[in-house]
């Protein structure tokens, strides 16, 4: 036995491997970009004549599963089974619904998906006293316009980031780009780089955010939430500490950190909507986003939040790469 058959197959031809779990990442466009990784390494260091190969493999198996799928579901309905349920199950299932926009088989058309993907985020949005609409969609690129606080709050970036590019591109994979409207940059908010979207080649990602020194992943609370006996509760999710805060039926997502003072705000007091550092005394509006109250400069990080089947999710920050290491 040799080296290269004792070593993992990438590392023997010179790639780098991925520590990265499948499971994890099997959506439309993750899967979309790692092949086009996965492609653009074999094409550096293969002779063309086997690139070429190994591009028509990859069309022919997308065919073929592609055709596999289509007859399934054309057998289904035949014997209809394909009918209430059973269809809104599929596509309510992300993995299984990439599948479909891919193989141009989902029974929603791309406007109907892409609104019903703002009807979710819209009570998050409402929340915070916003609200989105969209304005049009042009090829693979989606325009909305952002509306009430979310166009004019520190964080309306970061909102529309995180909470309406997530579901749009959830329910549309084969969206490249999300253009807002009426969106009011703040030069003091932190910028957070996006992943690149398929499709955009690479010429930026989200809306209109510069490169900055993270990503946003989006994880699932495993602690308890607020409720209205304890409104106000700590937790730590993905290396992030943060502070949940429940005013009426809402839920709300901040960095644990106060602005004015650098003190944690998970000692503080929540009465109502308004949220007062125990340090320092400054108080802040967690249903605007979390403004000062009686000081514009100064805000709270909000991080988005939704509730999905009973779970709640948050965007949290999860570090880049090293520059060459993936």
């Amino acid at each position: 036995m040799t080296v290269a058959d004792r070593v993992a197959p990438d590392e023997a031809h010179g790639l780098q491997p991925q520590p990265t779990s499948v499971e994890e990442r099997l959506d439309a466009r993750h899967v979309a970009e790692r092949v086009g990784t996965l492609l653009s390494e074999i094409r550096g260091i293969a002779d063309p004549r086997l690139s070429e190969r190994t591009e028509d493999l990859v069309s022919l198996l997308m065919q073929f599963y592609g055709a596999g799928l289509r007859r399934i579901l054309e057998t289904a309905d035949d014997a209809g089974l394909l009918d209430g349920r059973l269809l809104d199950d599929l596509v309510k299932d992300e993995l299984v619904s990439s599948l479909l926009v891919i193989h141009d088989l989902h029974p929603l058309d791309l406007p109907t998906r892409v609104q019903e993907a703002l009807d979710r985020v819209r009570p998050y949005l409402g929340s915070h006293g916003g609200d989105v609409e969209i304005v049009g969609i042009e090829g693979d690129v989606v325009r909305v316009r952002m509306e009430g606080s979310c166009s004019s709050c520190p964080s309306s970036e970061v909102t529309l980031n995180y909470a309406i590019e997530k579901a749009i591109l959830d329910a549309a994979p084969e969206i490249a780009r999300i253009e807002a409207e009426g969106v009011e940059a703040a030069p003091t908010a932190q910028l957070i780089q996006l992943e690149s979207r398929r499709g955009s080649n690479g010429a930026g990602a989200g809306v209109g955010a510069p490169p900055g020194p993270t990503l946003m992943d989006w994880l699932s609370l495993e602690s308890a939430a607020p409720t209205a006996m304890i409104p106000l509760v700590g937790a730590e999710l993905g290396g992030t500490r943060l502070v949940l805060c429940r005013s009426g039926d809402d839920l709300y997502a901040y960095r644990d950190l106060c602005p004015n003072c650098r003190s944690s705000l998970e000692s503080g007091r929540l009465t109502d909507a308004i949220l007062s550092c125990r340090t320092c005394g400054h108080s802040f509006d967690i249903r605007l986003a979390g403004r000062s109250v009686g000081d514009g400069a100064l805000h709270l990080e909000p991080l988005p939040l939704l509730v999905e089947a009973g779970t709640v999710r948050i965007a949290v920050p999860i570090p880049l790469p090293a520059v060459g290491s993936a």
